[in-house]
């Protein structure tokens, strides 16, 4: 039986296209939310703005843990660092 890969080889590019990628999504969502807010009387399904929550956090919750694994550069000698 086969095991699951456990090792990525993405380079910075790669995590920056699927951070944006997510970020769209939780976007999407949202609107989808506020778009159904704002048509109550067209009746919406009903599950849509549970399941776009849910899936609003759920990304979010990736997104936490991508930025988490990230290793943060600062300069050893430099006396005064400005963050870019």
């Amino acid at each position: 039986m086969t095991k699951a890969n456990t090792t990525f080889n993405l380079d910075i590019r790669d995590v920056e296209l699927i951070e944006n990628a997510l970020n769209s999504i939780i976007t999407k969502q949202s609107s989808t939310i506020n778009n159904s807010a704002d048509n109550r009387n067209a009746k919406p399904q009903e599950d849509c703005p549970v399941e776009a929550k849910s899936q609003i956090a759920e990304l979010r919750d990736l997104l936490g843990r991508i930025h988490n694994q990230k290793i943060w550069y600062r300069p050893k000698n430099a006396v005064t660092y400005i963050g870019g």
